[in-house]
């Protein structure tokens, strides 16, 4: 199967993302979208071969989304997590592949029992999780450890390494894939086996 590249983001995405950070501050995670270097590290994980279940938590204007639909298998199922309303219409209109949801992250088992998902591959995280609150860390990392299957979660960040322990401590598996190209240099922590939400 061929792969085409992700489309470009849509007019309007990198204001309306900046515009968000002005007024949210670090709860939006990064200045602008995820560049396109940083979008095709992050959905590594994804087959365009084999169907899988893909969710996204923290999908924001979709950059990320966008390089997950055009890399998945036609059969694959890819669900975007999105609490801000204007990010996730944004997401409805721009990524019809994804199956947009505005909700908070730590709402996923009921989002996904109420899609009947039985099984998921890969997690897509842009969440800034190590600056989020410890209470609010420990119940999405909870949500995690209970999905179904053993999935990869795919952690964005824009500090290549720092976070290098920190995912060590919650993962038996941590591999830091570097986004050199993208601006600025960021990465991806690929994760498996969730051992504690602590």
């Amino acid at each position: 199967m061929t792969q085409n590249p992700p489309p470009f983001a849509p007019r309007g995405e990198a204001l309306l993302h900046f515009r968000k950070w002005l007024r949210h501050g670090r709860s939006v995670a990064a200045l602008t979208p995820s560049g396109q270097a940083l979008s095709a590290a992050s959905v590594s994980r994804v087959s365009s071969k084999d169907p899988q279940t893909i969710v996204e938590l923290g999908a924001g204007t979709g950059a990320v989304t966008r390089a997950a639909a055009a890399r998945m298998h036609p059969d694959s199922r890819l669900i975007a997590i999105e609490c801000d309303p204007d990010f996730a219409r944004m997401l409805e209109q721009t990524v019809p592949r994804a199956e947009a949801v505005c909700a908070s992250a730590m709402s996923l088992q009921a989002i996904l029992a109420a899609r009947g998902v039985t099984q998921v591959d890969v997690v897509l995280n842009g969440l800034p999780t190590p600056s989020l609150p410890p209470a609010q860390r420990a119940a999405i990392y909870q949500a995690i450890a209970r999905l179904p299957g053993r999935p990869w979660v795919s952690q964005l960040t824009v500090m290549p390494w720092v976070y290098l322990r920190f995912y060590r401590r919650f993962f038996e598996e941590v591999r830091f894939a570097p986004a050199w190209r993208n601006l600025p240099p960021a990465g991806v922590y690929h994760c498996r086996g969730l051992r504690c939400a602590h």
